[in-house]
């Protein structure tokens, strides 16, 4: 079984070499990659999963709508912030699959056979992951159209929902492909990938009276899914004409620092991998630092 695998990576490679005067090779590994995850029903089946979740969230907002409970911009935040939270959900875990399950199958070594930087190769890889968060977005519209009932709220929710959100699909799946990298095998990418995502979503579980602390405006401001949700909340909900910030003075300033931590995070991690990680890509499966410390201790306990 082994033997085939790798036989199947020589392959990838020397079809790339083949075609590469022809296209890019990042290209041709975004097609192979792209091939194995929508043919091969992973994909569909994670939005199949996003799609159950939306709904029921969706029926619940629609249910407290009938009974005045939540207004429209208020449900268009909430849909719109749980759309994005599953969307990057899937995208993080594609990606950090991505490099360390080729290890375990023996299939990334005939990658070393592409006339190809090994930027390239992550980047086939990374725009290949990243193609579930259209499909999640554009199923978040009729969801969306729906419970706005013809409120104003629903533009703004989809203009900076699908900017937000966008970006971040792009960070977290540019932060499981890093993971990935340095990671010896799937299971140790995944626990660590969900363990970040989980670190992510703790600010929002704090009480409000804390939350209002210059502290956790920091942490807020630096965590990228608490600052989409606080930057959501003026920009939807909070809102006043063009600008679609909340009465509150400051607000204003605070809207556009919850966005600006969203770009300069997700600016940061997407320059991490492929500015820094990329090129020394460990294609032999050798981790990297901290983490490949972390995969031996854990894999040494079992």
């Amino acid at each position: 079984m082994n033997s085939e695998l790798a036989a199947k990576g020589r392959r990838i490679g020397q079809q790339a070499e083949v075609s590469s005067r022809r296209a890019p090779v990042w290209w041709l590994i975004f097609q192979q990659e792209f091939a194995e995850l929508w043919l091969g029903g992973r994909a569909l089946n994670l939005l199949i999963l996003f799609s159950v979740l939306l709904s029921i969230t969706a029926f619940l907002l629609a249910t407290n709508a009938d009974l005045s409970l939540t207004p429209p911009p208020l449900a268009e935040e909430i849909l719109v912030q749980a759309a994005i939270t599953f969307g990057l959900f899937i995208g993080l875990i594609i990606a950090a699959e991505t490099v360390s399950g080729e290890r375990e199958r023996a299939t990334l070594e005939g990658l070393l056979l592409t006339p190809s930087s090994r930027r390239q190769i992550v980047a086939g890889k990374f725009l290949a992951a990243l193609t579930p968060w259209p499909a999640a977005m554009l199923l978040t519209v009729p969801y969306m159209i729906t419970l706005a009932q013809g409120d104003p709220a629903l533009l703004p929710a989809l203009i900076w929902g699908g900017l937000t959100g966008t970006i971040l699909a792009a960070a977290f799946t540019a932060l499981g492909l890093l993971v990935s990298i340095w990671s010896n095998s799937s299971r140790i990418s995944l626990f660590v990938s969900i363990l970040l995502y989980l670190t992510c979503l703790l600010p929002s579980q704090l009480p409000g009276q804390v939350q209002a602390t210059p502290a956790l405006i920091v942490v807020q401001a630096v965590d990228p899914v608490e600052a989409m949700n606080q930057f959501l909340n003026r920009v939807i909900v909070n809102s006043l004409p063009q600008v679609g910030i909340g009465s509150n003075p400051g607000a204003e300033d605070l809207t556009w620092l919850y966005l600006g931590g969203v770009v300069a995070v997700s600016a940061l991690i997407i320059g991490l991998l492929f500015v820094v990680v990329a090129p020394r890509l460990p294609l032999e499966g050798e981790g990297a630092g901290f983490i490949r410390s972390i995969t031996k201790r854990m894999e040494a306990s079992r």
